[in-house]
């Protein structure tokens, strides 16, 4: 068997027949895929459905809205118990209410509170050249008895009340000041007598450590003894 011969020619025609050759197709992902769009559809279609939601409805015979002469003797009692508790609760916060609110008036917005003669007594001391000329020309800072609260606005005033054998009702308070060039304290002494609704000025210094005492207000010097004022027609007579 002589070998064969390949010309240019033939070489040409192999490799034109070569080309025309259909290039195999993968369809194994549009298989895969497809089986997998099979199973997952079977499965959704196979859940079990959601329940429906339960509706809540209220009755023509339930106790909570029947009326009075609808309900048994237990209903009746538990009706009752359930507004008495109620209604006890309702009291007790209006009674906690007005006593904070009675507290409050009584401590910062009353008239004669301590609070506002602290208020008081310190304008006095701010507008008064001698405690001025103490304490210095500049912000005079005031406040309660010094505590580990650094705040001095926290700080309680020292306050104290009594009554004497005539009936006479007696306050004292004393608080701090602080001035640019220096450190005082403030005493105040309150009377009322009885029949009265406000106090008045028995005496009220300031104290300056090195200094002389100033006061502003002293009974016992200009003759205005406790007892000796009267009021006739809103004008304090002294006799």
């Amino acid at each position: 068997m002589s070998p064969t011969t390949i010309t240019p020619a033939r070489c040409r025609l192999i490799s034109n027949s070569l080309r025309t050759i259909p290039k195999p197709v993968l369809r194994t992902p549009l298989y895969l895929s497809s089986q997998h769009f099979h199973i997952s559809h079977r499965r959704s279609s196979t859940a079990s459905p959601i329940p429906p939601r339960n509706k809540i409805s209220v009755r023509s015979g339930d106790p909570s809205t029947a009326k009075w002469s609808q309900l048994s003797k237990g209903q009746k009692v538990v009706r009752a118990t359930s507004t008495g508790v109620s209604g006890t609760v309702i009291v007790a916060g209006c009674v906690v209410t007005m006593a904070i609110a009675y507290f409050l008036y009584l401590e910062v917005l009353a008239p004669d509170s301590v609070t506002n003669w602290f208020n008081r007594a310190h304008e006095r001391v701010k507008s008064d050249p001698r405690c001025l000329e103490l304490l210095g020309h500049g912000r005079i800072k005031a406040y309660g008895e010094p505590t580990d609260n650094k705040w001095a606005r926290n700080r309680p005033i020292a306050h104290n009340s009594y009554f004497d054998p005539r009936g006479n009702n007696h306050l004292k308070i004393h608080f701090n000041v602080q001035g640019p060039l220096a450190h005082g304290v403030v005493h105040i002494h309150l009377v009322k007598r009885p029949g009265e609704t406000e106090h008045e000025y028995r005496y009220l210094y300031l104290d300056v450590p090195g200094k002389q005492r100033v006061y502003l207000e002293n009974a016992d010097e200009s003759g205005g003894a406790v007892g000796r004022k009267k009021s006739f027609l809103g004008v304090n007579w002294s006799w």
